[in-house]
């Protein structure tokens, strides 16, 4: 497990030691084996963040726990067939752990109608559950769906790591101008940024590492939030993310100027 999942487990260890564990979650990114880490953190009783061996760590590696729902896109497509079962699923009591768990493998082929149908579990999700939404790219999800889920960015892959992408989103926190190649470097640099202060934001508390935020200027560039406003940012800033085909990058640089 790398540093940055790491992160990631500890930050829901705490949110479920504390107690104020939210219900609803976006997961962006492709790494659903630390979704359901988080999953078995969450259900687990038996260590601070998940043993792997009891019959709940067993039973949500084997996605076959009766506490959890899982939909997966048939044909590139969830229907609202699958988001009514899971709405008859959350409704009932728990029968092993504390928390009813939904999980939407690939959230953006949600239909239209499924889309709309899901919004009212969002809008009043049952009490002792808990929705985690992945998705690998925001194209496709409804706005309303991604404001009423907090967001977890899930870090990326080792081999997806662009240095070039890193120096960028470094000058760009010490004001420097930046200039791109062409969409796809514009592409890697706003997904950079975004995980960067995605790890400032939340672990800031905890006095997370952050490799593009280390050095003394970076560290100035960026202030201390509050935790609505982290969202805000982060929200605002993955706006600009889905319209990264379209957007002047100027105009977007000047609006994230603006946003820190």
């Amino acid at each position: 497990m790398i540093k940055e999942e790491e992160k990631i487990l500890d930050y829901f260890s705490l949110l479920k030691k504390r107690r104020i564990l939210g219900t609803s979650y976006l997961f962006i990114g492709d790494n659903f084996s630390l979704v359901k880490g988080v999953v078995k953190l969450i259900s687990c009783s038996e260590n601070a963040l998940f043993c792997d061996i009891c019959w709940d760590c067993e039973r949500i590696n084997s996605e076959n726990h009766p506490d959890l729902f899982l939909i997966e896109p048939q044909n590139f497509s969830i229907t609202i067939k699958r988001i009514k079962e899971s709405q008859g699923f959350l409704q009932l009591k728990s029968f092993h752990s504390n928390k009813k768990v939904l999980i939407i493998k690939g959230g953006e082929n949600l239909g239209h109608e499924a889309a709309g149908a899901f919004l009212k579990t969002l809008e009043e999700p049952p009490k002792n559950s808990f929705i985690a939404i992945c998705v690998s790219k925001l194209e496709g999800l409804l706005p309303t769906i991604v404001s009423r889920c907090r967001k977890i960015f899930l870090p990326f892959k080792q081999t997806e790591i662009d240095s070039s992408s890193i120096r960028l989103v470094s000058h760009f926190l010490n004001g420097e101008r930046i200039k791109f190649k062409n969409r796809k470097e514009f592409s890697h640099f706003l997904w950079t940024l975004i995980v960067s202060l995605r790890d400032y934001f939340v672990f800031q508390t905890t006095n997370g590492n952050n490799h593009l935020l280390k050095t003394r200027e970076n560290q100035d560039f960026l202030k201390p939030y509050r935790p609505e406003e982290m969202e805000g940012i982060l929200g605002d800033i993955l706006k600009i993310y889905s319209m990264r085909n379209n957007i002047n990058e100027n105009l977007a640089l000047n609006l994230i100027k603006m946003k820190l």
